[in-house]
């Protein structure tokens, strides 16, 4: 078994709609994406380590969030 940490920043146009697609994007890495196969790997489960928090872009300002998650893989033969 694998495992793989991800790291996703989520921008919008305001911090509502950040925030409305960092959600998003969660729900789908740890509710939609375990026991699904991906090019030769199944995702067996996948763990929240940081829930999406509040990370305006340094240089644009533009609205942003970002979160973290780990995905575990085995081989799908």
């Amino acid at each position: 078994m694998d495992r793989f940490d991800i790291l996703y920043d989520v921008y919008g146009q305001s911090t509502a709609e950040a925030a409305t697609l960092a959600y998003a994007v969660r729900e789908y890495l740890l509710e939609q994406l375990p026991n699904t196969s991906l090019k030769g790997a199944l995702v067996l489960d996948a763990q929240e380590i940081t829930a999406p928090q509040w990370h305006p872009d340094k240089e644009s300002l533009e609205p942003a969030y970002t979160g973290e998650v780990s995905l575990f893989l085995v081989a799908d033969d």
